[in-house]
């Protein structure tokens, strides 16, 4: 099978890539378990850009581009096959160029919007951050300062960046070892250095940074916490029990959530952001396309497709709206867990600049060509 990798690219002189640019040949044989979760620009011939960055999200879902031409993607006899809202066949990609094995782009004849053309897709990475981007040639890896065996992991996984005063202490209540369905790995951002016993899994040590730097910066390619079905990033300040988890991660198992959270409670101490996140009664999981960076409870596939988004976030505004965007807006697959509702302890903005986490939602919007359209509940 040929692989999907625009990190060959790297390597290629100036003169290789133009010479690779003429050339194209029958694409060849694809599959849709490769082709699910990789990233591409959509453009035509001419150099005409429509998309910067579309997603062949999970189950034929295509993310951060909604258009009644671009529907549905699926395989059919080896090619990519882009269906219409009608489910009517737009564009079929024939022609491919290869690079070092892998397949870089993809081209087909189409009418999109009126418009008759070769479109293609080329295969890229997510943009870099507008305000704070690390070089391309820097590496970012975390060094667990403890972690377990193989062997002992759980199910699912809990990460969370925690000092002295985090209250992540309290989620063991009501749990021990033999009923918890969870490991656990504390990020610790205090300047001095934490002893292991503040988590009894996964420990490493990334001082006086914010929440989702350090968070991606454990999830490098070959990293232990890829090994786990469904990965919670919860904030700190959040009140809830070891019971309260372990019944999160079922629910979303059960219900096969990609992205979801836990529900806000509905009493005094409970800073509730967004009316859609509020706890109700009489239900198990309520489906909605929203989740809040502050408590996003991940699949695995759904975390690799996201995770590059926070690599040099600062605030990570606007970062709740890409997310669902990225998946295709998964209509039954994300949610909020109303049957789990959690304690949100510290009102919103408490150790942040809102006005410069304001521009840089701004500016990360523009560099994914994302479309912000309002959602009832979310303010």
């Amino acid at each position: 099978m040929t692989s999907f990798a625009a990190s060959n690219l790297q390597t290629l002189t100036r003169a290789e890539r133009v010479a690779i640019a003429e050339q194209w040949s029958e694409a060849p044989l694809l599959d849709a378990e490769t082709l699910s979760g990789t990233f591409w620009q959509l453009s035509d011939l001419n150099g005409r850009q429509l998309a910067p960055f579309l997603v062949l999200a999970p189950e034929g879902l295509i993310g951060n581009v909604f258009h009644g031409s671009l529907d549905h993607w699926y395989v059919a006899n080896g090619n990519l096959c882009i269906l219409d809202s009608q489910g009517v066949p737009t564009i079929v990609f024939t022609a491919a160029r290869v690079v070092n094995s892998a397949v870089v782009a993809l081209a087909g004849h189409a009418i999109l919007a009126g418009v008759e053309a070769v479109y293609i897709l080329t295969l890229v990475d997510h943009p870099p951050h507008p305000v704070s981007p690390t070089p391309s040639h820097m590496e970012r890896r975390a060094r667990f300062i403890k972690q377990p065996p193989a062997e002992a992991r759980r199910a699912n996984l809990v990460v969370v960046r925690a000092n002295g005063s985090s209250l992540h202490p309290r989620w063991f209540d009501g749990l021990d070892d033999k009923t918890r369905t969870w490991d656990l790995c504390v990020s610790w951002y205090g300047s001095e250095i934490p002893d292991a016993s503040v988590s009894p899994e996964y420990l490493t040590h990334a001082p006086n940074q914010r929440k989702f730097k350090p968070i991606f910066d454990l999830f490098y390619d070959d990293s232990p916490l890829w090994n786990y079905d469904r990965i919670w990033l919860p904030d700190d300040d959040l009140l809830c029990s070891g019971s309260d988890l372990n019944r999160m991660f079922h629910l979303s198992r059960k219900y096969g959530l990609d992205l979801a959270q836990p529900s806000l409670r509905q009493e005094a101490g409970c800073h509730i952001n967004h009316p859609i996140t509020a706890q109700r009664q009489g239900g198990d999981v309520r489906f909605e396309p929203f989740v809040e960076i502050m408590c996003p409870l991940f699949s695995r596939r759904a975390l690799r497709i996201c995770i590059a988004s926070i690599k040099d976030a600062v605030s990570g505004y606007g970062l709740d709206h890409l997310w669902p965007s990225f998946l295709g807006r998964p209509a039954t697959r994300m949610g909020i867990i109303d049957a789990v509702g959690i304690v949100h302890t510290r009102p919103i903005g408490a150790s942040y600049d809102v006005r410069s986490a304001i521009a840089e939602q701004a500016g990360l919007w523009q560099s994914y060509g994302f479309q912000y359209r309002p959602i009832p509940g979310v303010n």
